[in-house]
């Protein structure tokens, strides 16, 4: 079933390569370093979280939401669209793809609140209309493709039939949610991030399991694990830079590469 849908011409739509992801990269590279990007990544989906939380909506919706936010801006700049506006609205239209609608003018109140706790300095002016305008650009830059498939349900199918210790399960699920602050989920299927997962899971749960147990149920799992190790290398990378990442200091960064782009053109 995973093989089918990852093999869809829909589904395809949105993937991208290591070489692709790496040139798009680079062209936001004229202003900020290979860090201050990572930074950027997860600063934004930070804001997402902290919405979500606001809105107690379930963890596939903000993961749905970031999904969007990062197809938006892989072919569109900060300076086209402000990156605050569009969280707010990314969080709107997910919030309803995934059958939990909020009105709008609660997307809009808990947005602004949760900038406000994050700094004083994130300028927010807009409104319940700007949301909704936005959310056209949103749509038509998805070609009004609004599924996203996500390694969550993969994680319990896999861990049902291996009988995952829960404390690994739960290693695994937070480790997903770390994955959607890469780009992971734009070059690899959902079952090979949640494999990932899994297997960095091994790491914090040490001891539920023999070695030659952990070896067996990974050897059972039909996945390229040259994919696998590819994204638990990303992750640590990703943990490595995050003990660098200074939320206070995001604000300025984002509205200097935004200026920045400006100037340029």
């Amino acid at each position: 079933m995973a093989a089918n849908y990852w093999e869809s011409s829909q589904f395809q739509r949105f993937m991208l390569t290591r070489f692709e992801l790496a040139e798009l990269d680079s062209m936001h590279m004229l202003q900020l370093t290979s860090r201050e990007i990572t930074h950027i990544k997860i600063y934004f989906s930070s804001l997402v979280l902290r919405i979500g939380k606001r809105l107690r909506a379930r963890q596939e919706i903000v993961a749905t939401a970031l999904v969007y936010f990062k197809r938006f801006y892989i072919n569109n700049t900060f300076y086209d669209l402000d990156p605050y506006l569009m969280t707010a609205t990314c969080l709107y239209l997910a919030c309803k793809v995934e059958e939990n609608p909020h009105h709008i003018k609660q997307i809009w109140s808990e947005s602004k609140a949760a900038f406000a706790e994050v700094s004083p300095d994130i300028r927010f002016p807009y409104d319940v209309p700007d949301i909704a305008e936005c959310e056209s650009y949103l749509l038509e830059e998805m070609k009004f493709y609004l599924v996203v498939y996500h390694p969550y349900q993969v994680l319990l199918d896999v861990s049902e039939q291996i009988k995952l210790p829960k404390p690994s399960l739960q290693a695994a699920w937070s480790i997903i949610n770390d994955s959607y602050q890469t780009d992971a989920i734009f070059v690899y299927p959902p079952h090979v991030i949640a494999v990932a997962a899994m297997f960095l899971s091994r790491v914090v749960d040490q001891g539920s399991q023999s070695d030659v147990e952990a070896q067996q149920w990974f050897a059972d799992l039909n996945v390229d694990i040259t994919d696998v190790l590819q994204v638990v290398s990303d992750l640590l990378v990703l943990y490595g830079l995050w003990n660098t990442y200074s939320e206070e200091k995001m604000p300025e960064l984002v509205y200097r590469y935004i200026a920045d782009i400006a100037a340029s053109n």
